[in-house]
């Protein structure tokens, strides 16, 4: 079922950004010391910093945005907390500036109830459904850093009741 009701979009990434980073400076030094030697890299620190600006941009850029792999959309299903899930092709999530996203299913976790339509309950189903989607996507990197930072911010239950509505008919 794809349609446009989201009330909030998750991004995926491939890995977290320490690890990535991390993998980028070993494929780095790795190169580096294959090719020059130590004293050859001391006395010429220019040439390292523009070869280690080019091996940047080869091995894929920045962490943030280029990792991504796919995205969680959030939505209100009844009384349900469901997401749309989003991924990249091919299955086999590899470093790359190319992507292309398909629609993967439309729900990633099982529904989480809203019990209490209050601001603490629906954000305790969604809490509960994006730790849900983490569970399901454990070897990639759900981002709920600006969940983190907006969720005490908004006012859930009045989204929850907006999201919600349904036309009535006319009698």
């Amino acid at each position: 079922m794809i349609f446009d009701d989201y009330f909030f979009v998750v991004p995926v990434y491939r890995l977290q950004e320490e690890k990535y980073y991390s993998e980028m400076n070993s494929d780095f030094e790795k190169q580096i010391s294959e090719a020059w030697d130590d004293s050859f890299r001391q006395n010429n620190p220019d040439l390292v910093r523009g070869w280690q600006q080019h091996h940047r941009s080869s091995y894929g850029g920045d962490w943030e945005f280029n990792e991504i792999i796919g995205y969680i959309k959030l939505y209100f299903m009844g009384t349900q907390v469901r997401g749309e899930y989003w991924s990249t092709i091919p299955r086999s999530k590899i470093r790359t500036r190319r992507k292309l996203f398909e629609y993967k299913t439309h729900k990633l976790y099982v529904e989480c109830e809203v019990r209490e339509t209050t601001n603490e309950g629906v954000l305790s189903a969604v809490h509960e459904y994006l730790i849900g989607c983490k569970k399901q996507l454990r070897n990639r990197y759900v981002d709920l850093r600006e969940f983190d930072a907006l969720k005490i911010h908004l006012d859930w239950k009045s989204l929850f009741e907006t999201k919600n509505q349904f036309p009535h008919a006319s009698a």
